[in-house]
């Protein structure tokens, strides 16, 4: 069962922020405009609210694998529990007899409850007009684009017959198609984006009151262009091309990138004015307007970059919501092309991805992919936590480590480090874990001791520096 907790020091101020931004959703206000994004100037007026919890801690962790590499079943099952999320597409099941339209998602969650996992469901139209699909050249495997559905009502009475079969196997949570902005996942309209999470949302709670839906989460690589994009507009053209630049900096060092390298103003002008990233940036607006405009209970975030720069998104998102709802991370990770990928690296970019995502409540965090997936000719660019022949990697030893303490915590405390250093700790009844880094130092675990207190102390000791409660 799906409940709201708060993690750390919040727990009256964010339920008390909760109670307070309860919407109705209109269902006939959904239009879009997409002729200005807000300014990513916008400073939050509200506190994160409550996490939407659903294990045994105070925070969810997961994974996302690919069922067919069995030898990274050993690892999923290592951690024994967590969230993961299957999807599934309406036009290619939709003509099968009976119960052959469900068979695929049976075996995603009977596979997923054996190794202790919720799943989470992302619902997607898919293409039913019959032609091929086209080979995603992220996976090297036929993705076929979205659009809107061709009988609403027909896709409706589909998504009330699933959230019907997995409600009483515990699906509470979906989500709306994904990555709406790449061309690759939706070849629709901004408004027909819109139109189809609110017919969605609705068959979903017609059905379950309580489920959460969410939106189909921004790409990791549309919020770069995003905020390189709202600081341009906003005048800050400097400002914008450094953002861009480091934003996009390991894919460009690899040679590997969906957007490309520019050396100045007038080269990132460029960019931005492609008619694919000007179909990014109606995208990602479209995105907000569905997500502010009541149809979703949770925001759903994409990132795969150099954590350093994952702040800058969080303060992004907080500018753009216009109310305080959960953030969900369906999908995080490392995407490093080119040779210059280091192993212990890495897992020091785990411990921050992590340890920075827990400090503003985002939950559950689900790792994403738990392995790189080898086909002839594909460089390897989104790295996984365990080898495709099994072998636990350095990164994957760290987020098992954190697993454990998030599954056995009580309460998340973000923190300060010293002068500048932040970091979150995974407090336990008798043991906690801290996920630590000095401004100018590499990201660190410890163990400590249980309770916030001795915890802090524990840190301070560790470090040399004061570590204290971030307010």
């Amino acid at each position: 069962m799906t409940r709201r907790r708060a993690l750390g020091l919040w727990v009256l101020a964010g339920a008390g922020a909760l109670a307070g931004c309860t919407r109705v959703p209109d269902p006939t206000a959904h239009s879009v405009t997409t002729n200005g994004v807000p300014p990513t100037t916008l400073t939050r007026t509200h506190e994160p609210v409550p996490a939407i919890v659903h294990g045994p801690g105070a925070v969810d962790l997961g994974l996302k694998w690919n069922t067919y590499l069995t030898p990274l079943l050993t690892y999923a099952a290592a951690l024994g529990s967590g969230m993961t999320f299957t999807e599934v597409e309406w036009c290619a099941v939709r003509d099968l007899p009976g119960e052959e339209q469900f068979a695929a998602t049976d075996r995603a969650l009977t596979q997923a409850s054996s190794y202790g996992f919720q799943v989470m469901i992302k619902l997607r139209v898919g293409n039913c007009s019959g032609t091929p699909a086209p080979i995603d050249p992220e996976d090297g495997t036929p993705k076929q684009p979205s659009t809107a559905p061709d009988d609403p009502g027909r896709y409706r009475d589909w998504v009330t017959a699933m959230v019907r079969r997995y409600l009483p196997r515990g699906v509470r949570t979906w989500a709306v198609e994904n990555e709406v902005d790449a061309a690759n996942f939706w070849s629709g309209t901004p408004q027909e984006y819109a139109d189809t999470v609110h017919l969605v949302a609705a068959a979903i709670r017609a059905v379950d009151p309580g489920a959460v839906v969410l939106d189909a989460g921004i790409s990791s690589t549309g919020y770069g262009v995003a905020i390189a994009g709202e600081l341009l507009d906003a005048g800050r053209a400097e400002e914008a091309l450094a953002a861009y630049t480091a934003y996009f900096a390991r894919r460009h060092e690899g040679g590997i990138s969906r957007f490309p390298q520019v050396t100045s103003v007038a080269g990132l002008r460029d960019v931005l004015a492609d008619p694919r990233v000007v179909r990014v940036r109606e995208m990602v607006a479209a995105t907000w307007a569905v997500v502010n405009g009541g149809a979703v209970g949770a925001y759903q975030l994409h990132f795969y970059e150099d954590p350093a720069v994952l702040p800058q998104v969080l303060r992004y998102v907080d500018s753009h919501l216009a109310a305080p709802i959960p953030v969900s991370a369906w999908e995080i990770g490392t995407a490093w092309p080119g040779p210059s990928y280091d192993e212990d690296r890495h897992a020091r970019d785990v411990v921050r991805l992590v340890g920075t995502l827990l400090a503003r409540r985002v939950c559950p965090v689900v790792y994403l992919p738990l392995a790189f997936t080898p086909r002839p000719g594909k460089a390897p660019v989104f790295r996984g936590l365990v080898s495709p022949d099994g072998r636990t990697l350095p990164a994957g030893a760290a987020f098992a480590r954190i697993a454990a303490a998030a599954k056995a915590s009580a309460a998340v405390l973000p923190v300060m480090v010293g002068t500048g250093g932040r970091g979150s700790i995974l407090v336990g009844t008798t043991t906690s874990l801290g996920l630590l880094w000095d401004a100018d130092g590499e990201p660190r675990l410890l163990d400590l001791p249980g309770g916030r207190d001795a915890a802090l102390l524990a840190a301070s000791d560790s470090l040399g520096k004061t570590v204290s409660l971030a307010g």
